[in-house]
Order: C-alpha cells, then structure tokens, then sequence
C-alpha cells in the first residue's frame, strides 16, 4: 500500500534533468511541486514515453480509466494497483498494456501499530541517482469536472526489510528498467530493487496531517 509520499526539494527543470534529459521550463506553480507529504489526489509529476522520448507530465493521483464516462466525483478513488492484478482487472486492464509511467519520488511512508496508536515511517532506498521511481500506470480524461491525466502506483507484496511495517508496498523498479517498464514490457522481478537497498525509520506524527508540510518531516523522530 502507498496513501502518502514524498517527492522532496527538485525542481521541475532538476526533474528532467534527471529523467528526461531535456531543458524545460518550471511551471507557473513551481513551489506547490516541492512536496513532503503527498496524498492521493494530489497533482504530482510523472514520467511517461512520448514517441521517442520520455515527457514530464504533471497528473492527478487518483487513478481514472479513459472509458470513464461519469464525473471525477462520481469515480472511485483508487490510488494504488496490485501488481498480480493488473493486467487482467478491467480497471487497469487497457493501462496495462499501453499506459506505464514512472512516478518520481524520495520515499513513502507507512504506518505500524494498533489503531489509534499508529507510528509513521519513512521508506525510502540506498541509491546513486536523485530519487526514485515508483511503477505506475497512467490514463488521460476528459470528463465534465476534470481533464488531465491520472495515474495509480503499482504495489506488491512487502520485501523482508520492511514487511514488519505494512504487508504491501509500491513497486519501486531499478533505474536500468526504466525504459523497459514505460514501452510496455510486463512487470517481473527482474526489474525491481534488491531488498537490501531499502531503509526505513520513525517519523514524528505531524506527517499524518495531510497539510503538513516541509523536509523535517522525513527526519528521524527522536522522542
């Protein structure tokens, strides 16, 4: 499961720089896409093929499929896709085939504990580049109240080093399958971090106020 994470300090332009390799532009609203604490329906950056290259794009957290005829109010909300579901469950089925995206990020977190005494965690992975990237699908539509694009994140099943915090997990995929994943290539294994590169540590509980905001909230919780 993924309901909240973080895409940290970059830029738009830091943005490609990283994953597009082009020159670019920031958008008008340049510091709402700094962000410590992202919920789903949310616009956020993702990256998807566009012909030859890869676009920078950003979409609604909130997954719709391009068939959807109500309104966005009217549609589910549906944030994440499990991975052993995907490509057969009429929801995703379409985006499956032809609409993967990589979903930059720094982290996620995830709570642990009894209800009403639950402690967040940030997750995040030991790498070189600036961040990573979550598996994700995408769908563009055009309804009465909203017309973008939307995009869920794929999870599976929790690798070892953090099962004990969430039996879920978004798929975080390794920075040589990148191109892989957003032609369209079925999701397997192979193209996933190794376990051993995730980290994970408390946080305080500010961030389970969906305003909060600010890099001191993937900080260490001390207290």
């Amino acid at each position: 499961m993924c309901g909240r994470y973080v895409s940290g300090s970059m830029t738009w332009q830091q943005y490609h720089d990283w994953l597009t390799g082009k020159a670019a532009p920031p958008p008008p609203d340049e510091p709402r896409r700094r962000r410590w604490n992202i919920p789903p329906t949310s616009l956020a950056p993702l990256v998807l093929n566009a012909g030859a290259d890869r676009s920078l794009e950003l979409a609604r957290w909130g997954f719709v499929p391009h068939w959807w005829r109500k309104t966005l109010a009217e549609a589910p909300l549906v944030f994440n896709a499990r991975s052993e579901e995907a490509a057969s469950k009429p929801f995703f089925r379409e985006a499956y085939r032809y609409g993967h995206c990589l979903i930059p990020a720094q982290g996620y977190y995830e709570w642990q504990g009894p209800k009403g005494a639950k402690r967040p965690f940030f997750i995040t992975t030991e790498r070189n580049e600036p961040g990573l990237c979550f598996a994700g699908l995408w769908s563009r539509v055009s309804l009465q109240d909203f017309s973008g694009i939307t995009f869920a994140i794929m999870t599976r099943a929790a690798m070892e080093p953090i099962a004990h915090l969430h039996d879920r997990m978004p798929v975080i995929l390794a920075s040589t399958f990148y191109d892989d994943w957003l032609s369209g290539a079925p999701l397997v294994e192979a193209m996933q971090i190794d376990a051993a590169q995730l980290r994970s540590h408390e946080v305080g509980p500010a961030v389970g106020r969906v305003d909060a905001e600010g890099p001191e909230l993937i900080e260490a919780f001390e207290g």
